[in-house]
């Protein structure tokens, strides 16, 4: 999941969410444009159906790019944004749905750490089992030059 659900959003939220992907899709960060766009392009057509009463389905909306296409400096600044939102905003649906979208960052962030720390241990492994090799090599060298002496 890239974002939050925008299926039950209220008009108003549908809105507010909706200007501000709008707003992020504009960025010169190119996957966090790409995100924030395809997050728009959910809740157009949630924003419509509310607003007419018509269900509207755009069948052909391509997914949202997974957060994991973000760098560091766009996560942290979408969390920014959507922490602000959260805070800022006095719509309940709102609020969940960026309190929801900061705990999916949150994750993203420490799934990104959890894979650096089990990359860091296998390094680790195999630097140790090269340092038994090297040692063992130079024992089994020191003792054929013991031999032969």
């Amino acid at each position: 999941m890239t974002y939050p659900p925008v299926d039950h959003l209220p008009e108003q939220a549908a809105a507010t969410l909706l200007s501000v992907c709008g707003q992020l899709s504009q960025s010169r960060q190119a996957a966090l444009a790409r995100w924030a766009a395809s997050v728009s392009d959910a809740l157009l057509p949630r924003l419509l159906s509310v607003t007419t009463g018509v269900a509207v389905d755009f069948a052909d909306i391509e997914p949202s790019p997974p957060l994991a296409q973000l760098n560091a400096a766009e996560l942290k600044g979408l969390h920014s944004v959507v922490r602000a939102g959260a805070d800022a905003s006095d719509d309940a649906a709102v609020i969940e749905w960026c309190t929801r979208m900061g705990r999916l960052i949150t994750a993203e962030f420490y799934r990104r750490l959890y894979e650096q720390a089990v990359i860091d241990a296998r390094t680790a492994a195999i630097e140790a089992e090269e340092q038994r090799l090297c040692a063992r090599r130079v024992q089994h060298s020191s003792a054929l030059q013991r031999g032969a002496a």
